[in-house]
């Protein structure tokens, strides 16, 4: 599965090449850019990043999960990003900003080889290094290293859950759907809505033929380790809040933001809805909390939505029926996850070179999909974006949430190269 073995010496060295030269434009980066990628600032702790690395600072002192408030425990956040950045913390020091991007830029070079290994599986090895190479160079992969946030540690976790479900789904042997199970409960602890993966996996099985009764096994396993995995997540939770929360109470706000077309909250004033009074009058939340406890205002813009959607967008239905699928598809998708100019370079090159991913991959699919020689096994390459897609339509869509799926295109980018590759020793 993870072995080079049966490749030549040319792909050996070409993969360890691409790796080499990821590496290198990594450290580029960190030299050109170096914390200037941060969002926030450590005086006003005023952006996930630096909250997140506050959140470690105390759970090593206190053994407390904070996010908003360092003072409260939080339900707001899964611990993954809080665990790992306290690990550094203990071995660094209060601010190990460089060691975790280093940690970060590796975890990136072997998510290439997990592409690779994914393109190899699915088409060739062709394919697999093209892939690699493609992502390789694609910069929100190199800006993503000098972040902190919750994607260098979810894309390693996604690719890793990517790898052994397609060969779980192609082998039907326990050990892949042992080590899916695992890679999916890990992955969701760093972003919760991963954890409804399994819908893709049902698919393939239906596309596979899978008899009814080995589904459920199979089910069986996976949600077993899954639940093992989230249990000391879901035990600490209704411990300290009395309830069961399997994942997180957060989904309030962003789910608010997506309500309001093109995010414009300027269109409160002309609605003219008194949405506090509604929630006083209709509910028993403690409006005194809200903005200071997380619970609490989560469940109120949680109530805020469901005014908007009686008062707001049941008035107008096919405009917010065109902002809900086609509107926000295009937020997810019209330009890449970067938000600096990578290595002084214009933000218009990374666009172009963006949707030359974008479209390649598309063409790629095209051409898989009137070729001869398919399997159904590749539709899940399709399938993950659509899947990423669709799971954050209700929610506020932006770029930063597609990021761990242009590995798709790409590969279907690496199939255009294999299947002309083919063509070529087939006429000599």
């Amino acid at each position: 599965m993870f072995s080079l073995k049966g490749e030549d010496k040319k792909t050996k060295i070409a993969i360890f090449v691409i790796l080499a030269v990821y590496m290198v434009l990594c450290f580029i980066s960190f030299v050109v850019h170096g914390d200037s990628a941060l969002l926030g600032n450590f005086e006003t702790f005023d952006n996930d990043d630096v909250k997140y690395l506050r959140s470690a600072w105390t759970l090593i002192e206190t053994g407390k999960y904070t996010y908003r408030y360092p003072d409260k425990d939080t339900v707001f956040i899964m611990p993954g990003i809080t665990t790992v950045l306290a690990v550094f913390v203990a071995l660094f020091g209060k601010y190990p900003l460089l060691q975790f991007k280093v940690f970060q830029a590796l975890l990136g070079a072997a998510s290439l080889y997990l592409i690779f290994l994914i393109g190899r599986q699915l088409f060739s090895s062709i394919a697999g290094l093209v892939a690699a190479f493609l992502m390789c160079i694609y910069a929100p992969s190199i800006y993503i290293t000098n972040i902190i946030l919750t994607e260098g540690c979810f894309y390693f976790l996604f690719l890793m859950l990517f790898l052994f479900t397609i060969h779980a789904v192609q082998t039907g042997r326990w050990k892949y759907y042992i080590g899916g199970g695992l890679f999916l409960g890990l992955a969701a602890l760093f972003r919760p809505f991963i954890i409804s993966f399994p819908i893709v996996v049902f698919i393939m099985w239906l596309t596979q033929k899978y008899p009814p009764l080995q589904m459920v096994k199979l089910a069986s396993v996976v949600i077993a380790i899954v639940c093992l995995i989230l249990s000391p997540w879901i035990m600490r939770n209704f411990i300290l809040f009395g309830e069961f929360v399997p994942l997180t109470k957060s989904s309030g706000n962003p789910a608010l933001q997506g309500t309001f077309i093109n995010y414009d909250q300027s269109v409160r004033e002309e609605e003219g809805i008194d949405y506090y009074n509604i929630i006083k009058e209709t509910t028993d939340i403690d409006l005194e909390l809200f903005d200071k406890d997380e619970i609490v205002t989560d469940a109120v813009e949680r109530e805020m939505v469901k005014i908007r959607f009686r008062e707001v967008i049941k008035n107008e239905p096919f405009k917010y029926l065109y902002w809900y699928t086609i509107g926000k598809t295009i937020k997810n998708w019209d330009k890449p996850f970067l938000w600096l100019p990578l290595y002084g370079i214009k933000d218009s090159v990374w666009i172009f070179q963006h949707y030359i991913m974008l479209i390649g991959g598309v063409m790629g699919f095209l051409l898989y999909l009137f070729s001869k020689n398919k399997t159904s096994l590749a539709w899940i390459v399709a399938a993950v974006p659509f899947f990423f897609n669709c799971m954050h339509l209700p929610f506020y869509c932006f770029s930063r949430y597609m990021f761990p799926t242009i590995f798709c295109f790409a590969v279907f980018m690496g199939y255009i190269f294999e299947y002309f590759r083919k063509k070529k020793v087939l006429r000599s």
